[in-house]
């Protein structure tokens, strides 16, 4: 239950931070956003209208992952394929980070901090897969049903 709650917390989470930053970033050219939120978003793409393109085509996939993981907070019976796909993209979101392909030299904080969500998911699904064997109940994570 303690697992299943935190499981519940950790998804509430991430899915309001995907939501909040791609609904956010998805506004930028409507007109609906504040200008000291909408320059935060150009800055961070260097200005350049390609990366902004790129960055909001990104934040849609935000906003459908959010809209995902909230469907999986009430679902949590159906969730640990989603739990182990979710896991699987951090690690990849972690990756891309530290062998980041850019030249010079690179702080070691954007990957350690890339890297937390990874461990946060990979912890969880553990924990998971604990509570299933000490419950004498394997639920595969690849499960159809």
């Amino acid at each position: 239950m303690v697992v299943r709650a935190i499981s519940k917390l950790v998804y509430s989470v991430f899915g309001a931070l995907f939501l909040i930053v791609g609904a956010t970033v998805m506004l930028l050219h409507t007109g609906l956003m504040p200008e000291s939120l909408r320059q935060i978003v150009i800055g961070f793409a260097h200005e350049d209208e390609l990366a902004i393109h790129l960055i909001q085509e990104l934040s849609s996939l935000l906003v459908f992952t959010g809209l995902i993981t909230f469907w999986f907070v009430k679902h949590y019976e159906q969730s640990l394929t989603f739990h182990w796909s979710m896991t699987a993209f951090w690690a990849l979101f972690s990756f891309a980070h530290w062998l980041d392909g850019r030249p010079g030299p690179r702080s070691l904080k954007g990957p350690i901090i890339n890297t937390i969500p990874l461990l946060i998911f990979l912890l969880i699904g553990l924990l998971r897969l604990s509570g299933n064997r000490h419950s004498k109940r394997f639920e595969f994570p690849l499960s159809a049903d």
